[in-house]
């Protein structure tokens, strides 16, 4: 039998025919006891309000606060370059927080998610391609590094890349959540506490007084807090009932933000009125607790049986004979006897190899040749001038140090091996070599050139700024200029300090005796080989300042950074402390503790000249005097500074020997292929699940938000409608609810009474009498849409069927 009413309304959203609308008076009676025909209309919402509530103020304002947010990270050089690419990947992160804040039909969970993916791989396009020009594999592989290893196990130009692809996405995760809590979550007091945070500790870190970024910032974060909180307020009045018009909005915002910039005004001024004070003792403790805790969980260094030991201080020690020599809090030194010597010239310190780069924590050698001689050949040299002697020396290993290299050691500036050597430069000569491995038990001679320039000579050479044109006059000078007066950006107060204790210095080398004799002031600094990781936010020679301890390298280091900073060209070298004198030997004897570092200093007209620093080792001395000798070996109490070193670039010998270190590293590729390909693959494949995720969840969404309002059994039957159309089921204009069942029932015999019990139901759901609608309990509810979704699954595998 035809039902007299027949549904109009809800099957007009599905695709093809419908059914008749040809019993108007029962939908009249529907709508006369409050009923609607058709399932309620979800309230209208805009799928992006381009017209915000907040107004645009607000994005113009916050854009003002993370420019300062960026140009602060930018100004604390936790990076040397490239950092212009912050600024893009914040206006991204502006954007897309906007556009999220204002939608308001998608899961805001899941509209992070996506938005986190493109600000990820934003991040990974700007410093691969627009940064670095190079390949996105690269940075890749340098995130799998510092994941499985930390930042410490990659080289420099790829922990370079992954740390300012940290930096890129922070950007874009700061401008994203900014603009969100001010926008959909109505925060912006959070959004200004967050970013006063981050800008305070980057411009504690700034070597420049940056105070004008912070005036910028917290104005703008004050007129942000004034514009929200009004439109905040505003709304709330309209949805209490008060109607007004333009121009009283208009007025109240005008006058409401000239409050807001009084206010700003006065607060900035009463806190620059306020006196100045330094971090307290917590901060300093929370903030370095912090550090440690990601060094370890970078670094590996950690464990669950102890989670406190996750912020003790932890660095790994330092190889003393690396490519690198980065200054942490102890150092790797051989154990034993390593080697015994005898010199023409007496006790001598040993060089083996030297830096001239240094980036605030690393020195690292810019030297990018490297020559073979054969034995007995001549080696380049930089002799300037005619003050030096030739000395003799012979040297005996007992232990080869574990280097990456086989350095040769010596007197400063050999001219000469008996046995085949490589020496590596950049222009000046900066390491020696052993062609092939060094052996336990190995013998070798050593010629070398001892400047003999005595304290009243050097002292003819003036200070760098007082008479520049003496110092360009030196052939080298364009070498020194650009190899080593380099530094990084070093706190003002390094150059106080330095300034401070050369003040009344009236030449080169008085400047630099001051500069060793305070460094190697026993009462105000002490020699350890043991020492607090210094913090990855502060440079080592600010670390020194603070802590007054440390060993070699790090007196080493202040030195020539503070030599630097006054114009006079400095690098540091590592080697050997001359050891102590054994009588029965007629020998001297070096062991692992006398590995050390030392300071030379460039002189026009006398070269590079030996300083010491180190607490207890220096020795204002030109020439090293001729030792004491004891019965027994011991480890003297202050050490002579070795002989200055005056050297002449001699020619290349006509044949040259291949590095051997080169020869491996040549041979040995950089990462595996294999390794690459499976990274490769491993992204993409993260990528498309992470997209194939994303767009279950908005199907998901979009199909159980689709008849909302709905009743249960109603949404339930509106589905199956909507499903069956897609399937070539559509219901026809002139069929009734019943017979478009029945119709379902004959192509879906098995679902032919879980269709009629669903129809019968939702009939009386839509047309019945108040009386008479059915209560559909949560059990039974669910056994109705567990019958709905098999129908639909057979509906599907069947059409399937069909087609083929």
């Amino acid at each position: 039998m035809r039902s007299s009413v027949a549904e109009s309304g809800p099957l007009s959203e599905v695709k093809g025919p419908v059914f008749s609308a040809s019993a108007h008076a029962g939908l009249r009676a529907q709508s006369a006891r409050g009923l609607s025909s058709t399932p309620q209309k979800q309230t209208q919402k805009s799928f992006l309000l381009l017209l915000p509530v907040e107004g645009w103020l607000p994005l113009l304002l916050l854009a003002v606060a993370m420019w300062s947010v960026v140009s602060s990270i930018i100004q604390a050089q936790w990076i040397g370059g490239h950092t212009f690419i912050l600024f893009w990947s914040a206006a991204a992160g502006l954007l897309a927080g906007f556009v999220v804040a204002k939608i308001h039909r998608l899961p805001q969970a899941i509209l992070h998610l996506a938005a986190c993916l493109v600000g990820y791989w934003l991040s990974v396009w700007l410093t691969s391609a627009i940064a670095f020009h190079a390949s996105w594999l690269l940075l890749l592989g340098g995130l799998r590094t510092a994941i499985a290893g930390g930042l410490g196990s990659m080289g420099s130009p790829e922990s370079g890349m992954v740390f300012l692809f940290y930096l890129s996405f922070l950007s874009f995760f700061l401008s994203y959540f900014g603009t969100w809590l001010v926008y959909r979550a109505h925060l912006p007091w959070l959004v200004a506490l967050v970013y006063c945070s981050i800008l305070l500790v980057n411009l504690n870190f700034a070597r420049h007084d940056l105070i004008g970024l912070m005036v910028v910032a917290v104005g703008a974060l004050i007129l942000l807090i004034a514009r929200v909180q009004l439109a905040h307020q505003l709304t709330q009045w309209k949805h209490e009932g008060l109607h007004t018009d333009q121009a009283w909005l208009q007025g109240i915002t005008v006058r409401y933000m000239q409050v807001a910039c009084v206010l700003a005004l006065f607060t900035l001024l009463f806190a620059w009125l306020l006196p100045g004070l330094g971090q307290p003792s917590q901060g300093v403790t929370f903030w370095n607790q912090l550090d440690n805790a990601w060094t370890n969980i970078t670094s590996g260094h950690f464990s669950l049986q102890d989670p406190g030991a996750i912020v003790q201080p932890y660095q790994p020690a330092t190889n003393f004979f690396g490519d690198q020599l980065s200054i942490s809090g102890s150092v790797d030194l051989p154990t034993g006897e390593v080697l015994t010597y005898t010199s023409t010239a007496g006790a001598q310190y040993l060089e083996g190899f030297t830096f001239n780069h240094f980036d605030g924590h690393t020195w690292t050698s810019t030297a990018s040749a490297s020559q073979g001689y054969p034995a007995n050949a001549p080696l380049s040299n930089d002799i300037v001038g005619n003050t030096y002697r030739s000395i003799t020396t012979n040297v005996n290993i007992l232990l080869p140090p574990s280097g990456t290299k086989p350095y040769l050691f010596g007197p400063p500036e050999p001219t000469l091996f008996d046995v085949g050597s490589v020496v590596y430069s950049d222009i000046m000569p900066t390491a020696w070599a052993q062609q092939g491995p060094l052996r336990k038990g190995e013998s070798y001679q050593v010629e070398s050139f001892v400047s003999s320039a005595s304290p009243d000579t050097l002292a003819t050479v003036p200070l760098p700024l007082s008479d520049p044109g003496f110092w360009q006059s030196d052939p080298n000078y364009a070498t020194l200029y650009v190899d080593y007066l380099q530094k990084p950006n070093l706190p003002v107060n390094v150059l106080r300090t330095a300034q401070q204790w050369t003040q009344g210095a009236q030449n080169t080398y008085q400047a630099l005796l001051e500069l060793q004799a305070h460094l190697s002031n026993q009462n105000q600094f002490t020699y350890s080989v043991e020492n607090p990781p210094v913090p990855a936010n502060i440079d080592a020679v600010s670390w020194l300042l603070q802590t007054h301890r440390g060993y070699c390298t790090y007196y080493a280091t202040a030195m020539v950074m503070m030599a630097r900073l006054l114009g006079i060209p400095a690098r540091i070298v590592n080697g050997f402390s001359h050891g102590t004198y054994n009588a029965q030997q007629k020998r001297w004897i070096v062991g692992g503790q006398d590995a050390h570092s030392w300071v030379q200093a460039y002189f026009p007209g006398y070269g590079w000249i030996n300083f010491d620093p180190t607490p207890g080792y220096s020795n204002n001395n030109i020439t090293a005097p001729v030792p004491t000798v004891t019965a027994t070996p011991t480890q003297p109490v202050t050490h002579p500074t070795p002989t200055p070193i005056t050297t002449k670039r001699g020619s290349k010998p006509p044949q040259s020997v291949t590095d051997p270190q080169h020869q491996n590293q040549g041979t040995t590729p950089s990462s595996p292929l294999l390794n690459e390909t499976f990274l490769v693959w491993f992204s993409l494949a993260s990528l498309f699940i992470s997209l194939l995720v994303f767009c279950a969840a908005l199907l998901t969404y979009w199909w159980r938000n689709l008849y909302a309002n709905s009743t249960v059994v109603a949404g339930m039957f509106w589905r199956v409608c909507r499903v069956a159309s897609w399937l070539g089921f559509s219901p026809r204009s002139s069929q009734t609810p019943y017979e478009y069942s029945s119709m379902l029932g004959q192509y879906f015999p098995q679902e032919a009474a879980p269709l009629w019990q669903l129809t019968n139901l939702f009939v009386r759901d839509r047309w019945a009498p108040p009386q008479h609608v059915p209560h559909v309990a949560e059990d039974e509810a669910h056994h109705l849409w567990t019958n709905t979704r098999r129908f639909l699954l057979h509906a599907f595998f069947n059409r399937k069927k069909r087609a083929n």
